[in-house]
């Protein structure tokens, strides 16, 4: 299917893309923007902190490939595998990154039993009803004394129509992402929330945000050089109090850790 492995390919039928160009604009976003800069930086920390022989790895809905560029570029992970629901987003990764393997598939049903030393999905599973199935395929696919590393948005007050724009199905709680992570077999070893200096200011933008009439997709993403650069400041001093062994209580995402038992 657009010539990659489908595993799923009626599923992709359903699944409305980007169109080709639209994937350079927001990989151009990525690069830029404070929030996916500062996740990066944090989920690169993770990585290295947790995982730091891994071999191989698996990311679980790839977006523009951003996380496994930067993977790639710091990290010697000699085979790196990115997935998506749909194919356009898979042959902008595979521009991006030539030497990775890409491959379309389903996320309840990954095709890989005990071969990955870390699998990740960074803010996907919220967008699956059956995400306790995501998290099983997840174990699965990892080998014994691998894990998994993913990120999602929290706190369920903090909805608006931004996260109906984005087909979510939920913001999680860290107590519920707790007990859906152990109960798929795994053994947490970090969670800590992140977003969390600038929660304040993210819930006055929900609250206004409550109606599809006051919601602004690029709000968020047109902001001024100047703000973007202290919001970045900002959320590097979350980073290194993460880094110090402080585990956040609140913020609008949360990054988890777990290992396979």
């Amino acid at each position: 299917m657009g010539g990659f492995v489908s595993f799923a390919p009626k599923l992709s039928e359903t699944v409305e893309s980007y169109d080709a160009e639209r994937y350079q604009s927001v990989a151009a976003i990525e690069r830029k923007h404070f929030w996916f800069r500062s996740r990066n930086d944090l989920i690169m920390w993770a990585l290295k902190k947790n995982f730091p022989a891994a071999r191989s790895l698996l990311e679980v809905g790839c977006g523009t490939g951003q996380v496994l560029d930067n993977i790639h570029a710091t990290m010697r992970v000699q085979r790196l595998v990115g997935t998506e629901i749909h194919v356009k987003g898979l042959a902008f990764c595979r521009q991006r990154l030539p030497d990775a393997e890409f491959m379309q598939m389903d996320a309840r049903a990954i095709p890989f039993a005990d071969e990955f030393d870390v699998v990740c999905a960074f803010d996907v599973i919220e967008h699956v009803e059956e995400d306790d199935k995501v998290l099983a395929q997840m174990y699965q696919a990892c080998r014994s004394g691998g894990g998994i590393l993913i990120t999602v948005p929290q706190h369920q007050w903090l909805w608006s129509y931004k996260d109906d724009f984005a087909h979510h199905k939920r913001r999680y709680c860290r107590k519920k992402l707790l007990e859906k992570v152990s109960a798929a077999g795994f053994r947490v070893t970090t969670v800590t929330s992140f977003v969390s200096l600038l929660l304040p200011l993210m819930y006055f933008s929900r609250l206004w945000e409550r109606t599809p009439a006051q919601f602004e997709p690029q709000r968020e993403l047109d902001i001024s050089p100047l703000l973007n650069h202290i919001f970045y400041l900002l959320m590097r001093v979350e980073t290194a109090l993460i880094r110090w062994g402080v585990s956040l209580p609140a913020g609008g995402s949360l990054l988890l850790v777990s290992k396979k038992i």
